[in-house]
């Protein structure tokens, strides 16, 4: 499990997943997209920083968490299927 922090153009995201150095910027697209609250204000992606680290409380509690991205005071988590399992409206 990775950490990455994100400059996409204004705010930064952290965004947690199995991703690497390499493989960042098109998981951060793909699951950035799928939010409402973020995907029309992303303008770039800069990686700011990223670091091996486990999903923080409360959210490695929720069952099947495998993704997180957090952005802007939304925080939305998907499972290992990359279905959302929890969305900015929850």
């Amino acid at each position: 499990m990775m950490r990455a922090d994100i400059d996409y153009g204004g705010p930064t995201a952290v965004f947690y997943g199995d991703f690497t150095a390499e493989t960042v910027k098109a998981e951060f697209y793909d699951k950035a997209n799928q939010c409402f609250g973020i995907r029309k204000s992303i303008m770039g992606f800069r990686l700011i920083s990223i670091e091996a680290a486990e999903l923080p409380e409360p959210w490695c509690k929720l069952e099947g968490a495998a993704t997180m991205l957090k952005h802007s005071g939304d925080t939305i988590v998907w499972n290992a299927a990359g279905e959302k399992i929890k969305s900015e409206w929850d």
